[in-house]
């Protein structure tokens, strides 16, 4: 197994000690060596995937454009028969023992190496993202426990909404990390912004 390496490590250390205003109104953070799968239902099985996913979690399985769980173990519904599971590689089920699990009704894909995951918080975190999402991500509108997929500027995404502070998570695609990164610390810097390597 390759050790993974983060898409940010040249940039990051450096952006923290230029960015590092304890005042900042927004905070932005990578979070490091997550496992990440997603899960895809057959058209036939997609209720049955979700039984048999519920119970290999312990978790509930959420409404559409929602999430559940902690930071540990969590599992997002991102289309209709599709969810990512994410969490620490410790809570996370093998792969392998999981395509076991659901053979027949369902696909596995690991995109743990696929995927950078960045941390947006703070009183301007949601102006900061509108700059380049079209969702509504008012509190009222998109609430803790939303994730859905979107874009950043022409790039997908998974965005969700973890607690009220607010926090989001993003998920792009770990080619276009060093564009979104660098964009979001610059679209920030007129409120304020703090890197937290």
């Amino acid at each position: 197994m390759f050790a993974r390496r983060s898409a940010l490590s040249s940039s990051m250390p450096s952006a923290s000690v230029h960015h590092a205003s304890l005042s900042a109104s927004v905070v932005i953070s990578e979070r490091h060596s997550i496992s990440l799968l997603q899960v895809s239902a057959f058209a036939a099985t997609t209720a049955e995937t979700a039984v048999e996913l519920s119970a290999l979690l312990g978790l509930t399985i959420p409404d559409a454009n929602h999430f559940s769980g902690g930071s540990d173990l969590c599992i997002r519904s991102i289309a209709p028969g599709v969810w990512q599971i994410q969490g620490e590689p410790s809570c996370v089920p093998n792969p392998d023992q999981l395509r076991k699990s659901l053979h027949g009704i369902a696909t596995v894909v690991d995109l743990s190496h696929a995927r950078t995951n960045l941390i947006i918080s703070g009183p301007s975190a949601a102006q900061t993202l509108a700059k380049f999402c079209g969702l509504d991500l008012h509190s009222n509108k998109f609430t803790t426990g939303h994730s859905t997929q979107t874009r950043f500027g022409h790039i997908g995404m998974t965005i969700s909404r973890i607690n009220d502070d607010p926090t989001f998570e993003i998920l792009v695609f770990r080619g276009y990390a060093q564009h979104v990164f660098e964009s979001l610390v610059e679209s920030a810097a007129e409120y304020g912004v703090r890197v937290i390597a």
